[in-house]
Order: C-alpha cells, then sequence, then structure tokens
C-alpha cells in the first residue's frame, strides 16, 4: 500500500467524520473496480465486514469479530495449502516413484 497515507485518513476520520466514510467507500469501490475478475467476491467481503462493524456494538469488539473472521479464513488457507501439498507428493509419487532418501 505504498500511497496509503495513514495520518491523512486518521486527521480526516477525527474532523470530519461523514467526509472519511464518503472517502472511504470511494477508495473501497475504486479498489474493488481496479480488480474486475474478483469484484464480486471482493464487494461481497466489504459487505460482510461493514455488517460486522455495523453489528459489533463498539470499535474493540468489532475489531475482535474481524480479526476472527482473519483467523478462519488463515485457518482454510492452511488447510488447502496442507491438501495441495499431500495431493503433489502423490502425484510426485505416482510420476517418479518413492523418495530416497
Amino acid at each position: 500500500m505504498g500511497g496509503f497515507d495513514f495520518d491523512h485518513w486518521k486527521q480526516l476520520a477525527e474532523q470530519d467524520p461523514a467526509a472519511f466514510f464518503l472517502a472511504r467507500d470511494r477508495a473501497l469501490r475504486e479498489c474493488i473496480t481496479r480488480h474486475p475478475e474478483q469484484a464480486q467476491q471482493l464487494a461481497g467481503l466489504q459487505r460482510r465486514i461493514d455488517a460486522s462493524r455495523a453489528l459489533a456494538g463498539t470499535p474493540l469488539q468489532a475489531s475482535r469479530v474481524l480479526m476472527g473472521m482473519i483467523h478462519g479464513q488463515l485457518n482454510e488457507l492452511g488447510d488447502r495449502l496442507a491438501q495441495l501439498q499431500r495431493e503433489s507428493e502423490a502425484l510426485r509419487h505416482a510420476l517418479v516413484g518413492p523418495r530416497r532418501a
């Protein structure tokens, strides 16, 4: 995120929350638009994030909910990686035979 200016966004959020959320929504839409092959997934993920934040009640609880979402996704990625490694090893074994130590 080379062009992201945290201090600018922080200042905007503190001084003009309405402008912050408008700018945030515009930046998110632009990001999603730059990835048309994943636009539907990204828009769905953003709706899920926004809904979780709205339902959480407090910023701290929202952070906990979002961290739980990230944790679940990382676990799923880890499971998929392990499955891919098993399948790769089985394919390698089928093609070239067992590994010699």
